[in-house]
């Protein structure tokens, strides 16, 4: 997670809170999803290709501190990638069209040092799966701005991550339903009331942050026409704002996905973040035996297979309505040997680690 170390950064982050109201409110949640229904998803992604397109969304409400300079400057871009599923290629060598409605969407924040791509192969399994993934490079976080910075330390920028994502939320859906062409691909091609959130190490607590942190709640309104976020998966993140982090009517499901073996994001720290969101429809991966990345961008083979089944899963049943239930636990447990899921009141009993930033 963190260069500075896990500590500091808890300390440096909890003078942060920013005051707002409430975040969209999740609707009752339907039965599961049918056998056949699957299966028909299964065959359309078969025959697919994943698109990826860019757009520049630029937050005037907001400086960006330049860490290459010293000095703030006005304004918050943000680099987008849209990635969805499209038919494969044609005789003519052109991919075919996006979908023919509009898709349910996942909003994904990527860990320090990081973007998008970093988390490709997962990236591209939610969207083969038919869903229209957004991810974003921070302004100060990203792999650029990292290599660049002379004066302090980018990482102390996650603060501001929350109302990054937040905004992210408000120009999907003004995107979606035509009101903005800032980013005009997702005009028609992403469903507003159909969200998740998702992100990993810092990615992930920024994710906790704007979804359950009390001191980030409201930085998207809800309401008619309003963002919709029905999920949220933590992967390798913890509790880094002010707090306290809890669930409120209308918080979205949770999945935290953690490894037992990850000195970088100890799995305390996930355990902590799942026991304090106290909710029926929450869920904990554990991955046996790995390390800080190797289940997210495909280095580790075996626990970035089970990463990919068992959070598209997941994000499909949230997503069109359904709870996860005995079915999802069945498929998620699958290979006991790489990696096991859990539901309940508490966390499952995982390692104390000391942190250690040379694991990140």
């Amino acid at each position: 997670m963190t260069r500075a170390g896990w500590a500091a950064r808890t300390r440096a982050l909890a003078v942060a809170a920013l005051a707002v109201a409430a975040l969209a409110a999740r609707p009752a949640l339907a039965g599961a999803s049918a056998v056949p229904a699957r299966r028909a998803r299964a065959r359309l992604a078969a025959a697919a290709v994943v698109r990826v397109d860019h757009c520049v969304l630029h937050d005037l409400s907001r400086a960006t501190f330049d860490y290459a300079t010293g000095r703030s400057v006005p304004g918050r871009t943000l680099d987008v990638e849209v990635r969805y599923r499209v038919a494969r290629r044609t005789s003519t060598g052109r991919a075919g069209g996006g979908p023919a409605r509009p898709r349910p969407g996942v909003l994904f924040a990527p860990g320090y040092d990081n973007d998008p791509d970093g988390y490709g192969e997962l990236l591209d399994a939610w969207a083969r799966a038919g869903l229209v993934v957004v991810g974003v490079s921070f302004p100060d976080t990203n792999p650029v701005a990292v290599a660049a910075a002379r004066d302090g330390d980018p990482e102390d920028d996650l603060v501001n991550q929350p109302a990054d994502m937040a905004f992210l939320e408000r120009s999907v859906v003004e995107a979606a339903d035509g009101t903005s062409a800032a980013c005009a691909v997702l005009h028609r091609l992403v469903d507003p009331r159909e969200l998740a959130l998702a992100g990993q190490s810092d990615g992930g607590a920024t994710v906790a942050m704007l979804a359950y942190d009390q001191q980030y709640a409201g930085l998207v309104g809800g309401g008619a026409g309003g963002p919709d976020v029905r999920a949220a998966i933590v992967m390798s993140g913890n509790e880094v704002g002010p707090g306290p982090y809890e669930a409120t009517v209308g918080d979205p499901a949770l999945l935290v996905v953690q490894s037992a073996t990850d000195p970088c994001n100890p799995p305390q720290a996930s355990v902590a973040l799942y026991d304090a969101v106290v909710q029926r429809d929450r869920w904990f991966l554990d991955i046996h035996a790995a390390d800080h990345l190797g289940p997210y961008d495909g280095s580790d083979p075996a626990a970035s297979a089970v990463v990919a089944r068992v959070t598209t899963r997941f994000l499909l049943l949230e997503l069109r309505g359904a709870v996860p239930a005995a079915g999802f636990l069945a498929y998620a447990n699958a290979s006991p040997a790489v990696a096991s899921l859990t539901t309940g009141p508490s966390a499952p009993a995982m390692p104390v680690l000391e942190q250690n930033p040379a694991a990140c």
